[in-house]
């Protein structure tokens, strides 16, 4: 469960691969929907997932920077994002992780946050879990939509969509710009007073086919251009007005499902292509970087009624990437999967394997098994769930050439490994509040560090517990709220970088009349270690950052069947703050629009 409305949604997909009821999935995950991004007027994906129990989120200056994010303690390039099962991670960063503030989630239809190791299913970089993001589809008569948003730092937003759908045909397109002066990415605490501003435009369709009622057909494709101004880095004298990354992401897949034998036989073949392509100039000169990806997968699913669901499928990818300092390398995985789903009663089983052969390091074998137990009388779920995950090295680390300080890439480089198991339960409370609590403990093994290039070398174990909690106060009023603690530490015993040890989120969401809906959301972050980059050499913080507790207000108001006025504030009450040291945060700052539907 998350926060007010942003429940856990009937059916989940990213958990088996296949739609499953969210009562029978042993992992931890938690869904999103559309209306819970509209509601809490999101921007960008990250500002959504913060509110997840077991996510901890950071963003290197204002709007439009970078944004990483933690999963029980994993960092982003050991989560695998997905957008209409089309990857988002780049194979030419030096994690090949993906980045999440490029998205802007008008078209979004749910967002799946999967915690724990996925690698059984999903292979590399799904050591950690995975987020999976569903994209609207087309339905009934051709709506069109168009809303406008203005606000602090000279920011305006704009957006216009439009779907439908006729006899086989379902369609939907949106088109979205985002402009900020934003703020600078070096804390102006620092002394660093230029701005950083940037602007994101995108453009994404979906087309589906449905000539036979057990076939159909499934056309995605989306554009991302944007362009981020940056600072060297962050502390005193970071502020370089001349720094701006310029970037164009393109993402395409198709895929056809058949079902067989009245559909006890359901396959899916998909295809995707992706290329990354981003610039940077900088006062150090100019760098380049290119990357590509192309995946095809074969999914069978064997249904036995509601007894029994076998899945098998095999996957091929193939990456490239290019820099201006790296001639173009390239790695090929092929893997082959098998999980079987045993539905017995008020018991459900699953497990599943995986084996993933590179082409460089060779094969990697991952395994998961989950139980959940359903006593619908008592209104209690227990799930448990143990599985291991893997993170294969990406082409940078393998590959990148010596430096004036040495060798840094390392073709003999292992996959980073982990196992990890969670317990948990849901309880049911007089059918108006729901409260869970899921205890977690990770391994992780051989991760890759930079010590005069890149080395398998040290170790980390992370345990903790997650809580959340959503009751409904009275028709009108819905409060939710999640705490997790984590302790995290590596193999010298030092707790790990950016992992707070305690955080929590709290919504309280005030609905009238289905034309008025007013939510105020908190998120707490209490203290980390932490590190940065101060443009000429790397500096550790010696105290901990403090703690910070940061309020939102968002309210709508649904004038007519038509029109929507929307505002929202955030920081409400101006809390001076570090997301990671020496980089700035926002002040109080305020944003309004207005939408027609038509």
């Amino acid at each position: 469960m998350l926060l007010a409305g942003m429940v856990e949604a009937e059916i989940i997909v990213s958990a088996g691969r296949v739609p499953t009821a969210a009562e029978d999935v042993s992992s931890s995950v938690t869904s999103i929907s559309s209306a819970d991004l509209e509601r809490l007027q999101v921007r960008a994906l990250p500002e959504a997932i913060r509110m997840v129990p077991g996510v901890h989120v950071t963003r290197n200056g204002g709007p439009g920077q970078t944004s990483d994010f933690y999963i029980r303690g994993a960092k982003t390039d050991q989560v695998l994002v997905l957008i209409d099962g089309i990857e988002m991670n780049d194979s030419s960063l030096i994690g090949r992780n993906a980045d999440l503030s490029l998205l802007d989630p008008a078209d979004i239809q749910s967002v799946e946050v999967l915690r724990g190791p996925q690698s059984a299913l999903y292979g590399g970089d799904a050591m950690g879990g995975v987020i999976n993001i569903i994209t609207k589809r087309g339905e009934g008569a051709p709506s069109v939509s168009l809303s406008a948003e203005v606000g602090s730092f000279e920011t305006y937003h704009g957006a216009a969509a439009i779907s439908g759908s006729t006899g086989i045909v379902d369609y939907a397109f949106t088109a979205t710009h985002i402009d900020s002066a934003g703020i600078s990415a070096a804390n102006e605490a620092d002394g660093n007073r230029e701005k950083d501003g940037f602007d994101r435009t995108g453009f994404s369709g979906r087309i589906g086919l449905a000539p036979l009622e057990n076939l159909s057909f499934d056309f995605v494709a989306r554009y991302i251009e944007s362009s981020v101004d940056y600072d060297n880095g962050a502390g005193e004298g970071a502020d370089t007005p001349d720094n701006v990354t310029d970037a164009e992401r393109l993402y395409l897949g198709g895929a056809a499902e058949l079902g067989l034998f009245d559909s006890q036989w359901q396959q899916r073949l998909s295809v995707s292509r992706v290329s990354h392509d981003r610039e940077f100039t900088s006062t150090w000169g100019e760098n380049w970087y290119e990357a590509e990806q192309t995946k095809v997968g074969w999914q069978h699913d064997f249904y036995q009624e509601d007894r029994n669901v076998v899945s098998a499928g095999v996957e091929i990818e193939e990456e490239t990437a290019e820099t201006d300092a790296l001639p173009e390398v390239d790695s090929e995985i092929k893997s082959v999967y098998l999980q079987d789903q045993l539905h017995l009663g008020a018991l459900v089983l699953v497990g599943g394997l995986r084996l993933d052969d590179h082409d460089t390091f060779g094969e990697e074998v991952t395994g998961r098994l989950g139980a959940t137990l359903k006593l619908k009388d008592a209104g209690t779920r227990f799930k448990a769930t143990y599985g291991s995950g893997f993170k294969a090295p990406s082409l940078y680390q393998l590959y990148a050439p010596a430096s004036p300080w040495g060798a840094i890439g390392n073709a003999d480089l292992n996959p980073e490994t982990s196992t990890s198991w969670d317990v948990g339960v849901e309880q049911k409370l007089c059918e108006k509040a729901v409260v869970g609590v899921t205890y977690f403990d990770s391994e992780y093994e051989d991760l890759i560090d930079f010590v005069a290039g890149y080395v398998n070398e040290s170790e980390a174990t992370v345990k903790g517990v997650e809580f959340n909690a959503t009751a409904q106060l009275c028709d009108a009023v819905r409060l939710s709220g999640t705490y997790t603690y984590t302790d995290s530490e590596d193999s010298d015993g030092a707790e790990l970088s950016r992992r707070p040890k305690h955080r929590a989120t709290a919504d309280l969401h005030y609905r009238w009349d289905d034309a008025v809906n007013l939510s105020l959301g908190c998120v707490y972050v209490g203290k980390r270690q932490d590190a940065y980059f101060s443009s000429t050499e790397y500096v550790t913080v010696e105290e901990e950052l403090p703690g910070y507790v940061v309020f939102n207000l968002a309210a709508s108001w649904q004038l007519s069947d038509t029109v929507k006025l929307f505002g929202r504030v955030e920081n409400l009450f101006d809390k001076d703050y570090e997301e990671l040291a020496g980089y700035g945060t926002p002040g109080v700052s305020g944003y309004g629009g207005v939408k027609i539907t038509l």
